[in-house]
C-alpha cells in the first residue's frame, strides 16, 4: 500500500496539471474546428438567390437566378453599370439610348428592337418583372458596359469588377482554413490549400482579411502565406463608348429668345429683331406640350422662318411644357407613345420649314420625372442627330435640388447646354435682391462646366430687373425691361449707385408709405456678366428676351462676339 500512494499522487497531480493545461493552454490556443454557416454568413436568401461581391468587398447587392441565366435589378444596375437603362412601367418596356438609336424590350422578351424597327434575338429572357422589382440580364448588360462576372456556388455568389486597379496578392503556403474573424477560435469558412493564391484585403499583426480565388472572403494567419506582392488587374475593355457626334456653329453663339405669346407674336419679329447686332440665332417660343397625351400647340409660320434667313440667322425654336393653357405639363414624359408624340410633331415642323435647331425649355419638372425627362432628352437627340437639327437644352443654374435634369448627360446628348443664368431673385422670393449677381452668374457658370465641356456650354443673360416694393403688407415684385427701368428710376428720382458685390447699379427710394429697390440690369452689367464669360471660353451667349433691351446693350454683347 505504501510502494501504490506515490503512484496515485503522481497520477492525481498529473491530472491536476492536465486539467490546467487543458483549460489554460488547449482550450485557449487550439484551432476550432467549427463550420459556419456559409448561407447565413453570406446572407443568402434563397436557391435562386446570389449574393454579389463587388470590387472584393461583399456588397449588399444580391443578383437572381432565372432559367439558367443571372439577373441584377434595375437599381443597382443604375448605379453600378450605367444609369442610361431607362424602364417605363405603364409601358413594361426598357430602354437603352446610343447616340444614333434606341434599343427597347420587352418585359419578359427574349428580343429587342433598335429605332429602325430590325429585331434582335438573345438565348434569354432580356429584362423581367418580379413583383415591383425589374431585372436585366448579366449576359445583355455585358453589351452596354465593361464588367466581369463569374458566378459560384456553395453558397451561392456572384464576384463582380466593375473596376481594375492594383490588388495585393499571396500565395498560401500550407494547407489552411479560412475563419470568419481572425483568431483560432473563429469559425471555419472553408478549406484553403496549398498553393492557392489570395488576395490581401486587410492586413493586421498576425492576421489578414483575405478573398480566395473563389471568391470566398474570411481571415488566414499571416504566417500560411508568402509576403504580398502589387499584381496590376486586366481591365474588361469588351465595350467601346460610341462617338456622339454634334451640330454646331462654327463661331459664338449669339441666341436671342423671341418670346411670343401667341400665333400673332410672331408679327413683332422685324421691329425687335432690326434692332440687335450680332445675333446669330433667334430663339421663338413656338412649340407647348398641351397635355399628358403629347399634344402639342404650333405657333410657327413660314414667313417668320424666312425673315430670320434672309438676315442671316438661324431659327432654334422654342419647345417648352408651361405656356399651354394647362400649365406645367410633366406626366406626357412618362409614356414612350407620348414622348414620341411630342418629338415627331415638333421635328416634323422643323423639316418643313428648314428650321435649323430646337431649343427645349421643360421646366418644374419634379425629381419623380427626372428619369423620364432625360429619357425624352436622349430619345429627341437621336432624331436631331440623324436629321442634323441643332438641340439645345436650357436649365436653371445647377443647384443640388435641381440634379434630376442631369446636365452632365444632356452635355453628352445634346449640342449645346443653356444656363438660364437668371432669376436669382423672382417674382416668389420673401427677400428683394437681384435677378443675377455677378456671384450667382459665376457660380452657374463653373458649376455647369463641372458637367458639360466649354464648347457646348451657352449662358443666358437679362434683358430685365425687377422693381421690389416693400409697403405694410409685404414685399411684392414686378419685372420690366431695361428702357422701362431707366424710366421709372427717373420719375422716382431714385438713388443710383454702384454695388460692387453684384457688379450692377442699385437704385432706391422711399416714397410714402412705399419702399422701392432695383438692381438694374444695364450695357454695364452686362459688360461685366461677358467678362466672366469670356474669361470661361464658353460657347456663347443667350438673351432673355428681345424687347426688354436697350439699344446700348448691343454694343457690350458685339464686343463680345468678336473676342
Amino acid at each position: 500500500m505504501k510502494k501504490v500512494i506515490p503512484t496515485i499522487v503522481v497520477l492525481i497531480l498529473l491530472g491536476v496539471l492536465g486539467t490546467i493545461f487543458y483549460k489554460n493552454y488547449w482550450v485557449r490556443y487550439s484551432y476550432s474546428e467549427e463550420m459556419t454557416d456559409v448561407n447565413e454568413y453570406y446572407g443568402v436568401k434563397g436557391e435562386d438567390d446570389y449574393p454579389v461581391v463587388l470590387q472584393d468587398t461583399l456588397s449588399d447587392y444580391h443578383a437572381k437566378k432565372i432559367g439558367d441565366s443571372y439577373y441584377l435589378d434595375l437599381p443597382i444596375v443604375r448605379s453600378e453599370i450605367s444609369d442610361r437603362f431607362y424602364y417605363s412601367a405603364g409601358d413594361g418596356m426598357l430602354c437603352y439610348c446610343l447616340p444614333d438609336t434606341r434599343i427597347s424590350v420587352l418585359a419578359g422578351s427574349d428580343v429587342w428592337t433598335d429605332s429602325s424597327g430590325a429585331e434582335n434575338r438573345e438565348p434569354y429572357r432580356i429584362c423581367v418583372e418580379d413583383g415591383d422589382s425589374v431585372y436585366i440580364a448579366l449576359d445583355f448588360l455585358k453589351k452596354y458596359g465593361n464588367f466581369s462576372y463569374e458566378v459560384f456556388t456553395g453558397p451561392n455568389r456572384i464576384r463582380m469588377y466593375t473596376e481594375w486597379g492594383e490588388q495585393q496578392v499571396a500565395q498560401v503556403t500550407k494547407d489552411t482554413r479560412l475563419r470568419v474573424t481572425g483568431g483560432v477560435k473563429s469559425e471555419v469558412v472553408t478549406d484553403v490549400p496549398s498553393g492557392s493564391r489570395v488576395i490581401i484585403l486587410d492586413k493586421m499583426e498576425t492576421w489578414c482579411k483575405v478573398e480566395t480565388e473563389d471568391a470566398m472572403i474570411g481571415y488566414i494567419e499571416n504566417r500560411r502565406m508568402t509576403d504580398a506582392e502589387t499584381v496590376l488587374m486586366t481591365p474588361v475593355t469588351d465595350y467601346k463608348e460610341p462617338e456622339y457626334k454634334r451640330t454646331a456653329l462654327d463661331t459664338k453663339v449669339n441666341m436671342a429668345w423671341h418670346n411670343i405669346a401667341g400665333a400673332a407674336g410672331n408679327a413683332t419679329l422685324a421691329g425687335r429683331i432690326d434692332r440687335t447686332e450680332s445675333v446669330n440665332v433667334v430663339a421663338p417660343t413656338w412649340f407647348a406640350v398641351l397635355n399628358e397625351s403629347g399634344a402639342v400647340d404650333v405657333r410657327a409660320t413660314q414667313d417668320y422662318v424666312d425673315a430670320v434667313h434672309g438676315r442671316g440667322m438661324q431659327v432654334w425654336a422654342v419647345l417648352d411644357n408651361f405656356t399651354g393653357p394647362n400649365g406645367v405639363q410633366q406626366s406626357f414624359l412618362t409614356s414612350d407613345e407620348s414622348r414620341s408624340a411630342v418629338i415627331t410633331k415638333v421635328v416634323d415642323n422643323v423639316k418643313a420649314m428648314g428650321i435649323e435647331g430646337i431649343n427645349v425649355d421643360i421646366e418644374g419638372i419634379t425629381s419623380d420625372y427626372g428619369e423620364d425627362y432625360i429619357e425624352f432628352i436622349r430619345e429627341l437627340s437621336i432624331v436631331c442627330r440623324r436629321e442634323g437639327i441643332v438641340l439645345s437644352i436650357d436649365n436653371y443654374v445647377p443647384y443640388n435640388f435641381n440634379d434630376h435634369y442631369r446636365i452632365e448627360e444632356q452635355g453628352l446628348f445634346a449640342d449645346y447646354v443653356v444656363i438660364m443664368g437668371y432669376d436669382e431673385h423672382y417674382a416668389g422670393s420673401k427677400e428683394a435682391g437681384s435677378v443675377a449677381s455677378i456671384e450667382y452668374v459665376t457660380y452657374g457658370i463653373e458649376e455647369a462646366l463641372r458637367m458639360v465641356p466649354a464648347e457646348k456650354l451657352i449662358n443666358g443673360i437679362p434683358f430685365y430687373s425687377r422693381i421690389w416694393k416693400t409697403t405694410a403688407e409685404g414685399l411684392s415684385s414686378e419685372a420690366y425691361g431695361m428702357d422701362q427701368i431707366q424710366q421709372f428710376i427717373a420719375n422716382h428720382h431714385m438713388t443710383v449707385e454702384w454695388n460692387a458685390a453684384t457688379c450692377q447699379n442699385y437704385a432706391e427710394v422711399h416714397e410714402d408709405d412705399a419702399s422701392y429697390q432695383i438692381w438694374v440690369e444695364d450695357a454695364e452689367s452686362i459688360e461685366k456678366k461677358l467678362e466672366v464669360m469670356q474669361s470661361h471660353k464658353i460657347a456663347g451667349v443667350a438673351e432673355w428676351c428681345l424687347g426688354m433691351e436697350s439699344s446700348d446693350v448691343w454694343d457690350v454683347i458685339s464686343e463680345y462676339m468678336e473676342k
